[in-house]
């Protein structure tokens, strides 16, 4: 059975946390895609006792962003992808430079996206670590092994309107209709559309234009004079 076009993995790298800025170089070209990835969920709870009281209850605190993990192969061999390559100290250099080198001009690490097929994984990175697996008789690495984590870009008012931890009254929680408009729901709870860029990277909308029937869409408070 035929099923596609093999997809290769594509991490992108943004100087903003809205994905609008991106970086130098833009990408880094995944040449053999990982066997599997992980995303791992954790959620906090307060167990504190009170004073007097001999028991504890579990009450929920906060649900934290979730982590992505992934294993990728670097071989200059041509064995894993059939394409033989200069330098796999190069490739590993380059490749931990894209993800941890500071931004000049924000003085910050960057924002990362990770797509693959259907998937999409917006974050940062928390954890990089390098194995070299394989080596010529000098020593010099042929292959290696790089495990890399990244945290979830999770906004907290996102998160906590999920969490029906904010006030309906300060909080909606808008299903996308037919015909809705991100202007036009905008202006319906906040007496203007000038807030659209803003709701729009709330909930890490590519194209605001474009809205999916069916889609959460969180709307948090804004302060009345800014949509005066």
């Amino acid at each position: 059975m035929d099923l596609g076009k093999l997809e290769k993995m594509k991490i992108l790298a943004f100087k903003d946390d809205a994905f609008t800025k991106p970086a130098i170089p833009p990408s880094f070209p995944v040449f053999v895609n990982p066997e599997s990835y992980s995303l791992d969920y954790s959620v906090e709870y307060n167990t504190d006792t009170a004073q007097g009281n001999n028991g504890t209850s579990a009450r929920y605190t906060k649900t934290n962003p979730e982590e992505f993990k992934c294993e990728l192969w670097f071989d200059n061999t041509g064995i894993l992808d059939g394409s033989p390559r200069p330098s796999v100290q190069k490739e590993t250099e380059d490749f931990k430079n894209f993800l941890l080198d500071i931004e000049s001009d924000t003085h910050d690490l960057r924002h990362f996206q990770v797509v693959w097929g259907t998937m999409l994984f917006k974050g940062r990175v928390t954890a990089l670590q390098m194995e070299y697996k394989l080596f010529k008789p000098d020593g010099t690495p042929i292959r290696a092994k790089a495990s890399v984590t990244f945290k979830g870009s999770f906004d907290d008012v996102l998160r906590l309107a999920k969490a029906n931890l904010l006030s309906p009254d300060l909080t909606h929680v808008r299903v996308v209709k037919s015909g809705d408009t991100l202007p036009n729901l905008c202006k319906e709870l906040y007496g203007s559309s000038r807030h659209c860029i803003d709701i729009a990277r709330i909930n890490g909308l590519a194209n605001f234009r474009r809205l999916a029937v069916g889609q959460e869409l969180i709307f948090p408070p804004f302060d009345k004079k800014e949509t005066a």
